[in-house]
């Protein structure tokens, strides 16, 4: 491809660790490559400019997490953005101005834009039989109208009048891509018309984001081509040979979620990783 954006936004968590092989990752599959990210306040930002030299950082804005919407009101609910359910459209919108400007500069719009963290590392896949086995699977360019995704999930619909027997289909959301068009529109669910449920009363941040996609007559795609994984703060204790091991990282990764909470605030500690990066969250496999 010729031009792609790529968005981080939301916690830095293990940017620090995972910023090369990003780089690498996208330089691998487009000729310019546009970042934009956003962040929270309450993360360590200390140098993550610095990271980006020799890249093209667009832009690079630090949010309050605290910030208090006035205008979007819905019943007795004073919108925060702080949150799993506003804190992504919420970046993507304060990303779009920027985004719509670069555009113009390059006098095209982006063949994709992809809708991701920070903590997120993303790898190409390989092909596994046949006379190509080995060799990388070619990125599927985006269709319009459709968004792409690395998988399904089974997760209880927390709407459901039995939440403990109620199972739904939901998106993996952490590592995304469409055209710039339907980002626009992915992006535009922070608004309070468009929203399907008020906060609290949904089903979940991932299944809510299926209905949305439904909802909004776009197309849902699974693509095999290339995988997100959420890297955790314990990988930083990789020797530099190992660090280069996806399947080292990932073996290492695994062993977060059942390390003690103590072990936790330690690795983030020791590698200065604010505690609210995971702290302020209610997934069981990211939290300490």
């Amino acid at each position: 491809m010729k031009h792609i954006a790529v968005v981080l936004r939301g916690h830095v968590r293990t940017w620090n660790f995972n910023a090369p092989k990003v780089f690498e990752f996208y330089d691998s599959i487009a000729d310019n490559v546009d970042y934009y990210f956003t962040t929270w306040d309450s993360s360590n930002t200390d140098g993550i400019e610095g990271t980006f030299k020799d890249q093209n950082l667009i832009h690079f804005q630090i949010l309050s997490h605290t910030f208090e919407n006035s205008i979007l009101t819905q019943g007795d609910w004073k919108g925060k953005w702080y949150n799993g359910q506003l804190g992504p459209p919420y970046m993507n919108i304060m990303v779009l101005p920027h985004l719509r400007r670069r555009e113009k500069q390059l006098d095209t719009k982006y063949d994709c834009i992809f809708d991701t963290r920070p903590d997120v590392l993303p790898v190409t896949q390989k092909i596994l039989f046949g006379d190509d086995a080995g060799k990388e699977i070619s990125i599927i360019k985006p269709e319009p109208n459709s968004i792409y995704i690395t998988g399904l999930e089974i997760q209880v619909n927390l709407s459901s009048d039995n939440p403990a027997s109620a199972e739904d289909i939901a998106i993996q959301d952490w590592f995304l891509y469409m055209g710039s068009d339907e980002f626009e529109k992915f992006s535009m669910r922070y608004h309070s018309d468009n929203f399907i449920y008020t906060m609290n009363t949904g089903p979940g941040c991932q299944i809510e984001l299926r209905e949305y996609i439904a909802q909004n007559q776009m197309y849902l795609c699974i693509q095999d081509w290339s995988k997100g994984y959420m890297i955790r703060p314990n990988v930083f204790r990789l020797d530099w040979l190992d660090s280069q091991d996806l399947h080292q990282i990932l073996n290492t990764n695994k062993e977060w979620p059942a390390m003690s909470t103590d072990k936790k605030i330690e690795n983030c500690d020791r590698y200065n990783i604010s505690l609210p990066d995971y702290i302020d969250t209610a997934s069981i496999t990211c939290k300490i």
